[in-house]
């Protein structure tokens, strides 16, 4: 059976998410009148949610010791306020997936593994990128994994299962309508048989036959489909650069932007930095005058402690702590901006212990040094797997006082919501 449309979702699941109020709701309040009730007299006019696939706190300690040291500050840890996340999916005795969680924080509703933007009966729900794009806000998806992976797919794709990644491509463009999308996953968007990378004069050709990863069904040239709907399409750093549009589509990458394996083998050299794929998103996204949620993604972090491998998600890590400089930068500009770093789930059960430079091996993979120290890291893996763990979450700007303390990973959406005055 064909996954739900959002184009009929059903209203019963709108009851699962938090009440809207109108689009008005989000304008800033005129001077001498008095902001509507429930309304927060402080709003985030825009917000950029930066996601660590990944990353428990374990993970951000390393990154901080290693990038850092004991006497510096991430980039992450400049922002006010400081909380944890309950990452509990909706069947208590599992671990959370990426889909799940990644739903949780885009519709405040806890689903099954594997659900994408659905509840657990498979009916869509409306997600803080909707909800958004409806009070009039551009909205932006980046990440270094397939731009129809599992965590970017929530915030604009409803569907029961991950995979149907095609059927999620499409979705951005003729549901979600999301104006900037930029990653990996080319061959997601082509028709069958075709090459990753086809050239530009390629994209005005009719719509070819091409099945979706599982559901067999046929989707068509959705780059070309995309250009047709006012998309510029660019697929290399020199082609993002030159952009000057409103609607992006940059496909860099067949799959992921990184080669995952093991030490020696895996790879994170993406051929857009995600640092310049968060820039270029917020020139696009910013020109709208109800601001943008932007979601940015780091997949690395999971991807290679999925391989146990800490040197390359070391590397991923660096690259989240750029995207998040960007982003304070654009906030220091823009003070009416709410920042929010967050983990989804923790991956490999990683342990880190920090010994004297020259000491024995205290760890599995190691050892780092500590910058600014004679100190050195060591790595511990006790699965290859996600595990339970709560996750880190770090904001800064309007409303980022939602996020202080334990939080439900559900608050997220919660958050997010009330940041904007699209929820009382």
């Amino acid at each position: 059976m064909a996954p739900p449309s959002v184009r009929t979702r059903a209203s019963r699941a709108l009851a699962l998410a938090v009440a809207v109020v109108l689009p008005a709701a989000c304008s800033t309040v005129a001077p001498g009148e008095a902001p509507a009730a429930g309304a927060r007299e402080e709003l985030a006019r825009n917000v950029i949610l930066l996601l660590g696939d990944g990353l428990g706190q374990p993970q951000r300690e390393f990154l901080h010791m290693a990038i850092a040291g004991p006497s510096g500050q991430l980039a992450m840890d400049r922002l006010d306020v400081t909380g944890s996340v309950d990452t509990t999916p909706a069947a208590s005795d599992q671990v959370t997936d990426s889909a799940a969680a990644a739903t949780a924080f885009a519709t405040g509703v806890r689903t099954t593994n594997g659900a994408v933007g659905v509840d657990v009966d498979g009916e869509p729900l409306t997600t803080a990128l909707e909800l958004a794009r409806d009070a009039g806000k551009a909205t932006g998806l980046v990440t270094t994994s397939q731009v129809t992976d599992a965590s970017p797919a929530a915030f604009a794709a409803h569907v029961t299962d991950r995979d149907l990644q095609s059927e999620i491509a499409e979705q951005y463009l003729e549901d979600a309508r999301v104006d900037v999308i930029l990653g990996g996953g080319q061959d997601h968007w082509l028709p069958e048989g075709e090459q990753s990378g086809s050239e530009d004069e390629d994209d005005e050709d009719e719509d070819e036959a091409a099945p979706d990863d599982a559901d067999g069904r046929s989707h068509g040239d959705l780059i070309a489909r995309a250009t047709r709907l006012g998309y510029t399409h660019v697929s290399d750093a020199a082609g993002l650069a030159a952009a000057d549009s409103e609607k992006l589509l940059g496909l860099f990458a067949a799959q992921e932007m990184f080669e995952k394996g093991d030490d020696g083998e895996g790879r994170y050299a993406p051929a857009v930095p995600l640092p310049d794929m968060t820039r270029a998103a917020l020139g696009a996204l910013d020109r709208r005058e109800a601001g943008f949620f932007l979601l940015v993604e780091e997949e690395g972090i999971d991807e290679m402690a999925h391989q146990n491998n800490a040197a390359q998600m070391l590397e991923a890590g660096r690259a989240l702590e750029g995207a998040v400089e960007v982003a304070l930068q654009f906030q220091a500009a823009n003070p009416d901006t709410l920042i929010v770093v967050a983990g989804d789930h923790e991956t490999g059960g990683m342990e880190v212990t920090d010994t004297a430079a020259g000491a024995p091996p205290a760890g599995e993979d190691g050892p780092f040094p500590v910058t600014d120290s004679d100190r050195q890291l060591w790595v511990d893996w006790s699965t290859a797997d996600h595990t339970g763990a709560p996750t880190p979450i770090t904001a800064g700007g309007p409303g980022a006082e939602a996020f202080e303390g334990d939080i439900q990973n559900t608050g997220v959406f919660t958050g997010v919501m009330e940041s904007m005055s699209l929820a009382n």
